[in-house]
Protein backbone atom coordinates (compact mmCIF):
# COMPACT_ATOMS: atom_id res chain seq x y z
CA UNK A 1 0.00 0.00 0.00
CA UNK A 2 1.83 3.21 -1.09
CA UNK A 3 0.93 5.74 1.92
CA UNK A 4 1.23 2.86 4.15
CA UNK A 5 -2.08 2.58 5.34
CA UNK A 6 -3.43 -0.97 6.04
CA UNK A 7 -6.71 -0.16 7.60
CA UNK A 8 -9.68 2.32 7.50
CA UNK A 9 -13.30 2.37 9.48
CA UNK A 10 -15.80 3.96 7.49
CA UNK A 11 -19.13 5.06 9.67
CA UNK A 12 -21.60 3.52 6.83
CA UNK A 13 -21.65 2.15 3.53
CA UNK A 14 -20.11 5.20 1.51
CA UNK A 15 -20.74 3.67 -2.17
CA UNK A 16 -17.77 6.05 -3.10
CA UNK A 17 -14.87 4.92 -0.52
CA UNK A 18 -16.31 1.23 -0.77
CA UNK A 19 -15.59 1.71 -4.60
CA UNK A 20 -12.18 3.48 -4.11
CA UNK A 21 -11.14 1.13 -1.68
CA UNK A 22 -11.75 -1.88 -4.10
CA UNK A 23 -8.29 -3.77 -4.46
CA UNK A 24 -6.28 -1.31 -2.59
CA UNK A 25 -4.93 -3.96 0.07
CA UNK A 26 -6.56 -2.22 3.09
CA UNK A 27 -8.50 -3.74 5.04
CA UNK A 28 -11.97 -1.83 5.50
CA UNK A 29 -14.59 -1.92 8.56
CA UNK A 30 -17.97 -0.79 8.07
CA UNK A 31 -19.92 0.81 11.09
CA UNK A 32 -23.71 1.62 11.10
CA UNK A 33 -24.98 4.27 11.49
CA UNK A 34 -26.35 4.98 14.79
CA UNK A 35 -29.99 5.58 13.54
CA UNK A 36 -29.78 2.16 12.45
CA UNK A 37 -28.95 0.21 15.90
CA UNK A 38 -31.55 -0.59 17.32
CA UNK A 39 -32.88 -2.16 13.69
CA UNK A 40 -29.96 -4.28 13.39
CA UNK A 41 -31.16 -6.33 16.62
CA UNK A 42 -33.36 -7.62 14.29
CA UNK A 43 -31.27 -10.38 12.60
CA UNK A 44 -33.22 -10.33 8.87
CA UNK A 45 -32.80 -6.51 9.15
CA UNK A 46 -28.94 -6.49 10.01
CA UNK A 47 -28.56 -9.63 7.36
CA UNK A 48 -30.83 -7.44 4.45
CA UNK A 49 -28.29 -4.16 5.45
CA UNK A 50 -25.29 -6.40 4.68
CA UNK A 51 -26.61 -7.79 1.63
CA UNK A 52 -27.55 -4.39 0.59
CA UNK A 53 -24.54 -2.28 1.51
CA UNK A 54 -21.42 -4.38 1.83
CA UNK A 55 -21.55 -7.63 0.11
CA UNK A 56 -20.96 -6.22 -3.32
CA UNK A 57 -17.93 -4.21 -2.57
CA UNK A 58 -17.19 -7.69 -1.55
CA UNK A 59 -17.32 -9.34 -4.86
CA UNK A 60 -15.38 -5.87 -6.25
CA UNK A 61 -12.34 -7.08 -4.18
CA UNK A 62 -12.54 -4.63 -1.20
CA UNK A 63 -11.51 -6.56 1.85
CA UNK A 64 -14.15 -6.29 4.29
CA UNK A 65 -13.80 -7.19 8.05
Amino acid sequence: VANNIKRVKLLGSDNGALRALSNSGIEVMVGIPNNLVVQMLDMEEAERWVENNVVRYIHLGTNIR
